[in-house]
Parts: C-alpha cells; structure tokens; sequence
C-alpha cells in the first residue's frame, strides 16, 4: 500500500479526477456525502469468534453517535447540540467494517475505509486488530483513537511506530497489572488476606502474552511468588487441563488474560474442580462483558475482580454515564461495559478533535488529539489527555469485583468504592 503523499508526477487528466474526488471527500477527510457528513470508520469483529462483544462494541459506539447528532437534555455541552458546531451541525456518519476476529482482515477492511476519504478511524478492539489497523492508518496518516485495547505494546513507544496517528482510551496492561498489585498489596495489609502465591492463564496472542509479561515483571516487585504461568491456544474448546495445571499449584490468587468464551470454559473448570482462591483477577476481555456477571452468578461465586471503566452502580452519583447507560440498555438489554463505554469514548473523542480543530483535514485532527484534554463526564476520571506516545494518561480505570451478580467498586479507596472486597 502506498502511502497518501506521492511524490510521482500525475497525469493532467488524472490529477483533475483527483481534484474532484477531493472536493467530493475523498481525499484528506472532508465532511463529505450528500448531508455533508462528517465520516469516520470503524473496523470491528462483528461476526466470527469475537461477534457478541463486538456487536456490543458498535452498539456503543452508535450511542456515541446520537449523542453527537442529537439533542440530549444532560449537562454536557457535546450532547445539547446538534453535529460538529464547526461545520454548522453537520452530523458525525460512521462507515463500519466487519474484521472477522482476524487480524489480517482487520488489515484489508482498514485499507477499504481509508481509501474512502474517512477523516478519522477507529476499533478494532483485540489489541491485534487495533495494531493492523493502525498500521493501515499511518500508511495514510489518518487519527487513529483505539477505545479497549489494552496490550502496553501499543502506545510503548517502541514495539510499533505509529508516531502520532495512535491515540488509547483504555489503561493498558502495565497499567492495570500495577493497579492489581496494589489491589493486592491493600488486601493483605488492610485485610490479612494472606495473599503469597499467584499464577497466570493467558491467551496465546498479543493481548495475552503481553499480560503475561507485565505480571511477570511486576508480581515479584510486589514480592508474590510466581508458582505458574499457563498459556492456552485462541482455539480451545476446553479449559480443563489448563485449569487443572493452575489448580495443582496451589496459588492464592489467579491471574486470567481471556476473552469472554475462554474465561467462561475457566470459569467452569473451575468450578467442576471446586476451586475456590482468594481471588481470581482478570484482565480486561472477557470479565468486563457484562455477560460474564450470569456466569459467575450461575456458578455461586464471588472471586472474581478485574479492572473496569465503569459500573452500572455508579449510575445514581454519575447523572451523565446514567444517560448514556441507559441509552446503551434499550439498544442492547445490558448494561453498559468498560470495553463499550472506551469505544463509545473513541468516537466522542474524535469528534471533539475536530471541532477543536475546525478541520476535517486528518492532520488537524492528529494534531488536536495530543493538543489538551477531552472533557469525559462519563468517566470517573472526567477526562481523556494523550501522552507523546498516544495512551491516555488519565486512568480511567478502577477495580470491581463480581458480588452477587453486580460488579461493585472495591479500589482505589475513594468517593466511587462502593463495597469492601470479598475475600475467601
């Protein structure tokens, strides 16, 4: 693929066929179509091994849009007008892609978008995808604004060279292995939790292995003990033999770096085995799908916690998330979760960068991104800021664990906790 900015001398007839395209948007981002329409893309796994969550994902993500084109009686500037005020409400349209759950297709259906002139894009949730496309993205130096995934990887300013296309919503891996740490280092101090041993299963691509690194690095700072790293294939059927592997080593906390069907075959494993630890903590994926509440409930369990951006019990302090929770549960019959709520922000993020900008053009946009902070009342945190390498400093993250069904704030120790933890 080559790059947008050529230096090949262009035929008379040519250039003036480029020249149109341009004035009709496809060509560096315009507000292009009929309506004048501001247009993004979005690359999503909308069917294959990651459709249910990804399916929710765009639910998110086309509330974030209706927040934008509409008027919604919240206090938020952003949702009491109508559109991009800087092109006289001209609305946000959102061209969607299906990446399959595959990576390389992720790539391709990427390219598609870019080459329709979109002025920013968006996705792709596993932090693979989000990598393919960003590749994409930077070959035509169009903002990329990745809501969930999480792989440190990605904004490390050394695994990858986006330069400043990529920006992250989501706390990334390293970042929430700290938070789990000293999640962990709390309850043994405030709690005489006991808490020594611990043990990892983790997905055998980007998201999981990096997880795994990050535990590894920081669990023995912390002074646990590593009694056990698992890794399991992307086409398990069964998680008996991996959980058989991590029960046999007797940790007091498990650690998992799975998606929603594989944590769900843990999760029973588990249970046939009646292994019962002090806790078990996920990251990201499949714990925050708010499905994963009826697993645990049908089991009987309590163990679970992971990092979330939200939490449905928040709605009565937070009037804005409330709203948006709301809006999200007629459209899907759930409540909203972290990976939706960061997506939902990827989309209200790129909006807000071009009315900052004033400019459809993609390098306005890209510069806009890192030029200050987004005002975020869903979040607890309140904001979205963008370091030099793209992640989103403003931790917008905190620990909740599965109690009775619902998933309770338990850390950091601030106005948002709203349970003690539950510790066997």
């Amino acid at each position: 693929m080559k790059k947008r900015n050529t230096d090949l001398l262009i035929p008379g007839f040519l250039l003036l066929i480029l020249m149109f395209s341009s004035c009709q948007g496809k060509s560096g981002g315009s507000a292009g179509g009929a309506s004048d329409a501001v247009r993004l893309g979005v690359v999503l796994p909308l069917t294959g091994s990651n459709a249910t969550t990804g399916n929710n994902l765009k639910a998110a993500m086309e509330v974030a849009v209706d927040i934008i084109n509409n008027e919604h009686n919240i206090d938020w500037d952003l949702a009491k007008n109508k559109g991009i005020q800087a092109f006289k409400g001209a609305p946000v349209e959102i061209l969607w892609a299906d990446n399959q759950s595959d990576a390389s297709i992720a790539s391709t259906e990427a390219a598609a978008l870019l080459e329709k002139g979109i002025a920013g894009i968006a996705g792709a949730y596993a932090s693979g995808y989000s990598a393919a496309v960003a590749a994409q993205a930077l070959e035509y130096g169009v903002p990329m604004v990745c809501g969930s995934s999480s792989s440190a990887s990605l904004t490390d300013g050394v695994s990858y060279d986006f330069g400043a296309i990529f920006n992250r919503v989501a706390a990334n891996d390293e970042m929430e292995t700290i938070e789990f740490m000293e999640f962990l280092k709390f309850c043994n101090e405030k709690y005489n939790a006991g808490i020594k041993r611990v043990s990892i299963a983790y997905i055998n691509n980007a998201y999981g292995i990096h997880a795994d690194e990050m535990f590894y690095k920081y669990a023995p700072k912390y002074g646990f003990e590593i009694v056990t790293r698992v890794s399991y294939d992307t086409t398990i059927t069964s998680a008996d033999t991996e959980a058989a592997q991590i029960i046999s080593s007797r940790p007091d906390v498990v650690f998992q770096a799975s998606y929603i069907g594989d944590l769900t075959m843990f999760a029973q494993a588990y249970n046939s085995y009646n292994f019962g630890p002090t806790l078990i903590m996920c990251y990201c994926g499949g714990f925050q799908d708010a499905s994963f509440a009826n697993v645990a409930t049908s089991l009987g369990v309590n163990f679970y916690a992971g990092g979330q951006a939200c939490s449905a019990v928040l709605g009565n302090i937070m009037p804005t998330f409330f709203y948006i929770n709301n809006l999200y549960k007629a459209k899907t019959g759930l409540n909203i979760d972290g990976p939706a709520l960061e997506e939902f922000a990827s989309i209200i993020v790129l909006a807000q960068a071009i009315e900052k900008s004033g400019s459809t053009k993609p390098a306005d946009i890209t510069k806009a991104l890192r030029a200050g902070t987004f005002e975020a009342p869903y979040l607890t945190v309140g904001y979205v800021e963008f370091n030099n390498n793209g992640q989103n400093t403003a931790m917008a993250s905190f620990i909740t664990q599965l109690i009775d069904g619902n998933y309770e704030v338990v850390f950091p120790v601030d106005e948002f906790v709203t349970r003690e933890p539950v510790l066997r």
